[in-house]
């Protein structure tokens, strides 16, 4: 279905982005001037006008959830919202344009990071107003929203890609925000080169897999022009015919042509071709797997995350927590027949998730910088995704991707309020007794840690509980192995968190006699967002 308004989704931040920049290059690098209101008020509007937009997409494509390719049962979607913006690669034979598309997976993610970004964006204003540096921040967070928009909207691989490497890029420059900080600088590099080693797997992948379509469609018309006269004069084998001339012709990355080959439903007059490209499909799917474990702080690829939170915390909040870090879920979730024919790389991404989330959790145990707390206990999480993936259960993963970005924005951005009352005191060894002061603060954070630890009638214990069960219910022993390790790791999440909020606001205060004084809730711009996620 063809929607000539899908452009305007990532074209309102990228107007926020050119018109800040602009600000913050003529005030002086930076320099706070009387443009501050100018630059919250076009910086907040340009991604709350994309949710908007993703509002009325949602709305055309029916409000249900993802029904994710590849799954037993799955009888295919309803016609995605797609658009053509140019022909971008042309030649040899192979054609590639440059499109968006947005199906029911896409809507998921747009509403929640266009959502979520605009509170952040509107969080910002009061935790940021003070900053010399503000226009350039506001401006570095328009383009994060434009490169993650164009992350989820991208039509085909390399479109997706260009998303990619935006947002690798937007991560780098806000942690370096504070750019003459040293620690900054380091934790900037370190993210951005760690990125970059996943990024080359995302590439490699990405040929791989083109090298496996092309293989599986000379294999169909191999066996095509290997049929007898006659069985052609008959007829006979008509959807052996029909399939040959779909694939010969459809060989590309797109994300429309990937469904075509690995469709649910041709899965059984493909399974010669496919067997016989099991090498490459195996090989593409680590590859890109590779380049997941990069963007969503996966074992190896995970130290680069905790340093990330030297950066303004409204960055944590929206790159760090909501956002960049579930990209590699969504691709994984995105390319999931293709994942789903490949049992080895399923089982590889279920032990790196079972391990990351353990690693994860232990980690958290011993962190007394609450912004670190939060940081490894969202590597955790990430790992429970990724178990979920690891046995077919994409949706589940999808699922608690969607109520993480909510209970765990909530925590950053009372993290953050925290940090601001008590003039950037982060060590919660020297907090304390900040229920009376900060009620509001402490009330949304309650109702995030309730849901993280995975409380009863919470978001996070109905996401949780299902990853669980689903990996209960894999009757593989490695499976069941991984049951037990990630009822531990829940357990231990439950204790480390429980740990943060007793430390911050239910023991008695260790705060200096001077903090005490000054210790308040946070502003109305900072508070709001946290009342709406909380």
């Amino acid at each position: 279905m063809t929607t000539s308004f899908l452009w305007l989704i990532p074209f309102f931040p990228l107007v926020g982005f050119v018109i800040n920049g602009l600000l913050s290059m003529a005030s002086g690098r930076g320099r706070r001037g009387p443009a501050t209101g100018f630059v919250a008020t076009i910086a907040c509007l340009a991604p709350a006008l994309s949710f908007v937009l993703a509002w009325m997409c949602w709305s055309r494509l029916g409000n249900v959830l993802p029904n994710v390719q590849g799954q037993e049962g799955y009888r295919g979607q309803a016609l995605p919202l797609a658009q053509t913006l140019w022909a971008w690669i042309e030649g040899g034979g192979f054609s590639l344009s440059l499109g968006l598309q947005v199906d029911r997976l896409t809507c998921l993610m747009l509403l929640f990071v266009t959502g979520i970004g605009t509170l952040i964006h509107i969080y910002s204003i009061g935790y940021m107003h003070a900053d010399r540096g503000f226009a350039r921040f506001m401006a570095y967070l328009n383009l994060f929203m434009v490169s993650m928009i164009v992350l989820v909207m991208g039509d085909s691989l390399p479109a997706a890609f260009l998303g990619w490497e935006g947002v690798g890029l937007c991560s780098y420059l806000l942690i370096g925000f504070w750019w003459k900080d040293h620690a900054n600088n380091d934790a900037a590099r370190k993210a951005f080169i760690m990125n970059r080693i996943g990024d080359l797997g995302f590439v490699l992948g990405a040929f791989a897999l083109y090298v496996a379509m092309r293989g599986i469609a000379d294999d169909i018309a191999a066996q095509v022009a290997a049929m007898p006269t006659a069985e052609v004069t008959a007829g006979t084998n008509p959807k052996l015919r029909e399939l040959a001339a779909t694939l010969g012709g459809n060989v590309s990355l797109s994300f429309s042509a990937i469904a075509t080959f690995f469709a649910f439903e041709t899965l059984p007059l493909m399974h010669t071709a496919i067997a016989g490209q099991a090498g490459w499909l195996g090989a593409a799917t680590l590859l890109i797997f590779l380049g997941c474990t990069g963007k969503s702080a996966q074992l190896p690829l995970l130290t680069w995350l905790p340093d990330a939170m030297a950066g303004p915390t409204p960055v944590s909040a929206l790159i760090h927590a909501a956002t960049m870090v579930t990209a590699g879920i969504y691709l994984v979730a995105r390319l999931a027949p293709v994942f789903a024919l490949t049992p080895d790389t399923m089982q590889v991404i279920l032990w790196i998730g079972c391990a990351t989330a353990l690693f994860g959790a232990i980690a958290g145990i011993v962190q007394n910088d609450i912004k670190k707390v939060l940081a490894y206990s969202t590597v955790s999480q990430l790992g429970f995704m990724f178990m979920a993936v690891g046995v077919g259960a994409f949706d589940v993963a999808l699922f608690h991707v969607f109520t993480h970005a909510f209970f765990k924005a909530t925590l950053f951005l009372g993290a953050g309020s925290v940090i601001h009352a008590l003039h950037h005191e982060q060590d919660i060894r020297r907090m304390g007794g900040l229920a009376k002061a900060m009620p509001w603060t402490h009330g949304m954070m309650l109702f995030a840690f309730a849901a993280i630890i995975g409380f009863p009638a919470t978001s996070g214990f109905f996401s949780k509980d299902l990853i669980l069960e689903r990996l209960h219910h894999d009757h593989s022993a490695s499976a069941q192995w991984v049951f037990a390790i990630a009822v531990l790791t829940a357990a231990i999440t439950a204790f480390y968190m429980t740990r943060m909020m007793c430390l911050v606001f239910w023991s008695p205060s260790r705060l200096s006699a001077e903090q005490r004084s000054h210790v308040h809730e946070a502003p109305f711009s900072m508070t709001l967002p946290v009342v709406v996620l909380g």
